[in-house]
């Protein structure tokens, strides 16, 4: 979140096309974080009763009480905003309150049209497809749970290895106790948030099980949209995992099996990872680095996205889309490679998940299929948290060095 005027509201812009609608939430609660937090919800909320979303917002104004504790904490805002709405901020103005937390939009819808732009598929049929928030409503819960128990659960870490220059670029790394493996196996966790929201610290959880089944567990950040592209953050997750083989002796793991899981944009990252030659990262590195790989509510075709309002952030052209679709790549991953989804799930989720395991199957590399039956986007990933799903279970024989691709199909 970049604070583009200070002391003044954001300016009004004349909407050229579409319908313009402004839009607020305001929140009394005297804590900083949590009170942002509830008014961007309530922002979102005033948003959609009047038939805007996140992404239609262009300017927006953020009134606190102390504007410098908000920039004293702006990576934290920005976190919370991004949560509760995606990282739609537009051009933002900060000022300072009477005492509420104040939120106001200016947001632009545009004009509706039933032009056909990709499969079949309107821009308004594929925003509904790709909005998971819009068909959970009870996801702003879930993700503050995920907040809270993620916070929790980095308490236990081993320690945080930097592949770059900021905490953007960090890898929180949790060790099994001892007494098991002198040299556990690797596995390695990529948060989703559509490129744009949340953090490593919101979704150690996930990885938990894993841990305390013996496995070594790391959880990378990377720089999100915008101002990060969608290819950056590819390299970024490439870096990421260079580094984690590199520096294995130093935390003792076994950088010989290496296994990657990814959920939503996360799911997309894994799966163009899996598709690398990493001697073309560096000559150090072994060309089949990742073992094996699990991607849940995975986007392996980017190319949809382009016409829906996550666009705006994303900023993608059709080509550069297709250039990131790991649909698109050969593997060079040997598998086993598992696709879960939710079967509560939209139709494009799971469809991008069938057509991505037909694609590994048409190269001869193991993949399955798995549908979770009567979960949504959310609730999918948190099942790779329970010790009774057979997500976790395929994920763990996967992880601790299922050398048998049977074990796990």
């Amino acid at each position: 979140m970049q604070i583009e005027w200070r002391g003044k509201p954001a300016p009004d812009i004349s909407a050229e096309t579409g319908v313009s609608v402004w839009a607020e939430g305001t929140s009394n609660e005297t804590d900083l974080k949590g009170g942002f937090l509830g008014a961007a919800a309530a922002l979102g909320r005033d948003l959609a009763s009047k038939g805007a979303a996140p992404a239609h917002i262009e300017r927006l104004t953020i009134a606190v009480p102390d504007t410098e504790a908000f920039m004293a904490a702006l990576t934290d805002m920005d976190l919370l905003y991004r949560e509760a709405l995606a990282g739609n901020s537009g051009l933002v103005a900060l000022i300072e309150s009477d005492g509420a937390i104040r939120l106001q939009a200016q947001a632009v819808i545009p004009p509706a049209s039933d032009e056909i732009v990709f499969a079949g598929y309107t821009r308004s049929d594929l925003n509904r497809q790709y909005s998971p928030r819009a068909t959970v409503p009870e996801a702003p819960d879930i993700m503050a749970r995920w907040r809270r128990e993620g916070t929790a659960n980095q308490a236990k870490r081993s320690a945080v290895l930097n592949y770059g220059a900021d905490d953007a670029r960090a890898i929180d790394i949790f060790l099994p106790s001892s007494g098991g493996e002198d040299r556990p196996p690797l596995h390695v966790y990529i948060h989703g948030g559509y490129w744009q929201a949340l953090d490593k610290r919101d979704n150690g959880q996930f990885g938990a099980g894993l841990v305390e089944a013996g496995i070594a567990v790391a959880v990378l950040n990377y720089p999100l949209c915008p101002p990060a592209t969608v290819g950056g953050i590819v390299t970024d997750c490439r870096d990421a995992l260079a580094c984690l083989y590199q520096e294995a002796d130093k935390y003792g793991y076994d950088r010989d099996w290496i296994t990657i899981s990814g959920h939503s944009a996360g799911g997309h990252l894994v799966g163009m990872l899996a598709a690398t030659d990493w001697t073309s990262v560096h000559t150090d590195l072994p060309r089949d680095l990742i073992k094996g790989t699990v991607a849940i509510s995975g986007l392996f075709e980017v190319e949809p996205l382009v016409h829906t309002g996550l666009n705006k952030a994303l900023r993608l052209t059709l080509e550069q889309a297709r250039e990131i679709s790991p649909i698109r790549y050969p593997v060079v991953s040997p598998g086993p490679i598992i696709a879960a989804v939710g079967g509560a799930e939209s139709d494009e989720f799971r469809r991008q998940s069938r057509d991505y395991v037909d694609h590994l199957l048409g190269q001869g590399v193991q993949a399955t299929y798995l549908e979770l039956p009567g979960l949504n986007h959310f609730t999918a990933v948190e099942a790779m948290a329970d010790r009774e799903s057979v997500l976790y279970t395929k994920t763990v024989e996967l992880a601790s060095r299922a050398e048998s691709g049977s074990q796990v199909a």
